[in-house]
């Protein structure tokens, strides 16, 4: 009795370690909270470029704590420069597969009207209208779409009065679901498979041996 707990003991640790581990959500979106771009707080910058991220001709502008504050982190977007802009980036699916889409937006302290804001957003063939309204306080807009098993354009682009005050953008994320980055399933590792299974082996030794010594008179 002795050897097949002991046997127990060892295997058990086996099988949690031949389990796979349930993966963190990946965030396919390159970039999402604009902090790649370095601007110092109580200032900001209208950029050509920022990494991920395809720039529309009219420029994409970073703010630190000027007109508003970041959701998370430094930095935050607004697509009206000088007048409307918009940003793209291409997001690999795998088709079939649930994605979610969520970002994050909020009118300027100093807006002019809803009139003035207001952001679109799309996804392949998915899209709508968010922020035409005056509430400065950061609002979150989710939904899901389905990979078509290629690059799917994620764009944004300012909408309403090109006054250079618009609608302030952040934390921008697209995650499978189940966390994963590509909807499969993670799969054990070989070590702990061929741990499992001579901790199994172990196991059945004992209790043949067990039953041999049951077996004398």
């Amino acid at each position: 009795m002795k050897r097949l707990i002991a046997a127990t003991l060892f295997a058990a640790p086996l099988l949690g370690a031949s389990l796979p581990a349930l993966a963190a959500p990946v965030n396919l979106v390159t970039n999402g909270g604009f902090e790649s771009t370095t601007v110092s707080s109580g200032t900001w910058v209208i950029v050509n470029s920022a990494a991920g991220w395809t720039v529309g001709p009219q420029g994409l502008e970073i703010r630190n704590n000027v007109a508003g504050s970041a959701l998370s982190g430094s930095n935050f977007a607004e697509l009206d420069t000088t007048t409307n802009s918009w940003i793209s980036q291409i997001i690999n699916t795998v088709l079939g597969t649930t994605y979610t889409l969520t970002f994050n937006y909020a009118a300027r302290p100093d807006n002019q009207g809803a009139n003035s804001n207001g952001l679109n957003w799309s996804i392949g063939n998915l899209s709508g209208t968010v922020g035409q309204d005056t509430n400065t306080a950061w609002q979150t807009f989710t939904t899901t779409f389905i990979g078509t098993g290629n690059g799917m354009t994620l764009r944004f682009g300012s909408i309403g009065r090109s006054d250079g005050y618009g609608t302030s953008l952040d934390d921008i994320s697209i995650t499978a679901a189940g966390g994963a980055s590509t909807g499969a399933a993670a799969i054990p590792e070989p070590e702990s498979v061929a741990l499992l299974m001579a901790g199994l082996g172990a196991m059945g030794l004992v209790l043949r041996r067990r039953k041999a010594g049951q077996g004398k008179a």
